[in-house]
């Protein structure tokens, strides 16, 4: 749905000046998005992942883990389609806050597309360099974003989202070096980004931050005693769909989680460069970016 049209309509839950900041610099972060319920449900479901990955000594398609991890130091990095393992998860999207969220940035139709619970571990959990997500999965039109939850408080030392403002309103940057998908922007091509346009979204726990797909965003190491769990949602309007396999599989692929969809779609014109292919799936970025295994 166009910027133009959504925001003619009342927003639910941010302010207008928070949507006209969204479209103006790609991202922000809004405070006291979840009430104490929705923390402490959102809470238990981080705490009954971790324990079921005690267990694990690689990664598999749903817990991607640091190489060190074991069962005394669990150290996840990744629950892929945490909404398909949680009903807690899945309704806060649904029948919660994050719904309502994404209808002020998206339009009354809202489509989901995947989701994901990456965590960064104390002491140097691993950073995400920087990176845009249209690369990773490209759809008809731009009107895609990603929705995180702060799970926990989240300083500047615990590595919160990054983005680099404006930036959604310039080109999309090449996500391979040569022929290989390296899934970040090479060192070579970040001299197309404006690193001093720089904007930190830390927040507190409850707190959400939103970004464009088309916006280079990244985050640093945490190099805090603390952890940082963020839930991330990824949706889209519902005249937006992917061209591209799903690398997340889900059995909510695709679901119409708000409003009434017209089986319209609506395609931007121009040309990009797809994806390797993911129809198999692929474990996590921080794999990827890290160079762990061919991803």
């Amino acid at each position: 749905m166009k910027k133009e049209d959504i925001l003619k309509l009342k927003p639910k839950f941010i302010s207008q000046e928070q949507r006209l900041e969204f479209f103006e610099d790609g991202g922000i972060n809004v405070e006291n998005v979840l009430n104490d319920e929705w923390i402490q449900k959102c809470k238990k479901a981080v705490n009954d992942f971790i324990n079921e990955s005690k267990s694990l000594s690689k990664s598999n398609a749903i817990y991607d883990i640091q190489p060190d991890h074991t069962k005394e130091s669990p150290k996840l990095r990744r629950v892929s389609s945490p909404c398909d393992y949680n009903d807690d998860l899945w309704k806060l999207l649904t029948d919660g806050p994050i719904g309502d969220v994404a209808e002020d940035i998206l339009g009354p139709v809202v489509r989901f597309y995947q989701s994901k619970l990456n965590f960064k571990n104390p002491k140097g959990g691993t950073e995400v360099k920087w990176h845009q997500d249209k690369p990773y999965f490209p759809h008809t039109n731009d009107s895609v974003i990603t929705i995180g939850v702060y799970l926990e408080d989240c300083t500047e030392a615990q590595g919160p989202l990054e983005i680099i403002k404006r930036s959604h309103k310039k080109n999309i940057i090449d996500h391979y070096d040569e022929d290989k998908w390296i899934g970040n922007i090479s060192e070579k091509n970040l001299a197309e980004v404006d690193l001093e346009s720089k904007k930190i979204l830390k927040g507190k726990v409850g707190s959400v931050t939103i970004h464009s797909y088309r916006t280079v965003h990244g985050s640093k190491p945490n190099n805090s005693q603390l952890p940082r769990p963020l839930m991330l949602y990824v949706l889209s309007s519902g005249d937006s769909v992917p061209f591209t396999p799903q690398p997340l599989k889900s059995k909510y692929e695709q679901v119409i989680v708000r409003g009434k969809y017209d089986n319209k779609i609506i395609c931007d014109s121009g040309e990009f460069i797809i994806p390797p292919n993911w129809s198999n799936g692929y474990s996590s970025i921080f794999a990827i970016q890290q160079k762990e295994r061919g991803d």
